[in-house]
């Protein structure tokens, strides 16, 4: 009796620990709807294992019964059909048996039952609590990405399961092998450990990651920033030479009218013209920044030999923190010098296109490519570049869900689009 309530109460804790630590594709309702069910199905199965030996259903059938009951409820409830789901549902099968363990040794040891659930469910308590203060946030961000390593990861909290499964339940039991505790303890506490040692290196490398890419675009920034600097100063020796030239030229059109040399006066004055527009320094749009980002993406297109054509009509004032706006565009334009320039014998083409329609800024971003443009399963291009790569993509998708932006990406005509939307 002790053992059939006992799985009731870590079964809750099972499903308490999915809804806070698998991403989600349906409402809490719904989830807990599927939960319920699940619970149900499994009680079931432990009563007709504990209480009717008849029916047939041994103690390991039932086990492989209830496992793949449980993950497929945690394939149906996650949002990710994929190693993503198999992942978490194993974790959380693995993390309920330290306090199952306690639970059921405090119990052989005193005798008294509700002492024993009352372990077990402190222990549940701690366990849970320590994860998610610990864990849950790198956790979660680690499951956002697309990268294909989950099914691989599967092997930790899978061997970590069997491990302690062969040492508390089959073929030893741990009521009648009250010694091998020493050994669970120590198995879940590695557990807990290696989860939280993986996870938080893997969220510092990916804090890492993110800002080298933010030194990256602040190099860019600068970068263009010099460039249309230089661009001044340059502009500006040109303006004092030709001030200097003025008062002499003015002498020399005085001499042409008087003595009505007016073809040479023309000649004189289309050449001053000329050399008036070449003192223009038009910034591609209002916003400083932007305009030093685009400035800089069209300086590296033009090395490349790659045609950029650039028409911005961005706001001086955005309603976004410019910075995270930058390394958007920044990453787009990346991409898109980076794809166009992909074939050296035959640069491509860029274009930029950014206007202010019915209160919002529609950005497209447009290049011609070369390579084979891979969609993931949530219609985005997936990097095939390695690890360190593809952090652009979910910086734009991190950007747009905290401003309701919209994001789409298309192919066509041999041209790959980017188009991003969002309020002013």
């Amino acid at each position: 009796m002790f053992d059939f309530v006992l799985a009731r109460i870590s079964m809750v804790w099972m499903f308490i620990f999915f809804m806070h630590f698998l991403p989600r594709a349906h409402k809490p309702s719904k989830s807990i709807l599927m939960s319920v069910i699940c619970f149900s199905v499994c009680t079931l199965c432990d009563y007709l294992t504990a209480f009717e030996p008849e029916c047939g259903l041994g103690t390991i059938s039932n086990t492989l019964l209830q496992a793949a009951l449980l993950q497929l409820t945690v394939f149906i409830a996650c949002k990710y059909h994929d190693g993503r789901a198999l992942f978490v549902g194993l974790t959380g099968a693995a993390y309920v048996l330290l306090g199952n363990a306690l639970g059921v040794e405090f119990y052989v040891w005193s005798g008294h039952f509700f002492a024993g659930l009352f372990i077990a469910v402190s222990m549940h308590f701690l366990v849970f609590t320590l994860l998610y203060i610990k864990l849950r946030e790198a956790f979660l961000a680690q499951l956002e990405k697309q990268e294909r390593r989950w099914l691989r990861l599967c092997i930790i909290p899978f061997l970590f399961y069997l491990s302690v499964y062969s040492v508390m339940v089959w073929p030893a039991d741990i009521d009648e092998n009250p010694e091998n505790l020493l050994g669970i303890l120590f198995i879940l506490i590695l557990m807990i450990a290696s989860y939280t040692i993986i996870f938080s290196s893997m969220h510092n490398y990916e804090k890492l990651e993110k800002q080298r890419a933010d030194l990256a675009l602040m190099e860019k920034y600068a970068a263009g920033m010099r460039q249309q600097l230089e661009l001044m100063r340059v502009n500006e020796e040109k303006s004092a030479i030709l001030r200097h030239d003025m008062k002499h030229f003015s002498v020399v059109l005085s001499g042409f009218l008087k003595n009505r040399e007016y073809d040479k006066f023309e000649e004189a004055m289309a050449g001053t013209v000329s050399r008036l527009e070449e003192l223009k320094c038009e910034p591609l749009c209002e916003n400083v920044s932007v305009n030093s980002i685009v400035s800089q993406y069209l300086a590296e297109a033009k090395g490349y030999g790659i045609k950029f054509d650039c028409r911005m009509d961005v706001p001086m004032k955005l309603p976004v923190d410019e910075f995270e706006f930058a390394v958007v565009l920044s990453n787009l334009l990346s991409n898109a010098v980076r794809e166009a320039a992909a074939d050296a014998g035959h640069p491509g083409e860029v274009r930029i296109q950014a206007q202010r329609v019915k209160g919002q800024l529609a950005i497209e971003v447009s290049n011609t490519y070369t390579n084979e443009v891979e969609f993931g399963a949530d219609g985005l291009p997936v990097s095939k570049r390695g690890v360190g790569h593809g952090y652009g993509s979910r910086s734009i998708q991190a950007f747009v869900r905290k401003y309701g932006a919209v994001y789409d990406c298309q192919i066509e005509n041999n041209w790959f689009f980017v188009r991003l939307a969002m309020k002013l």
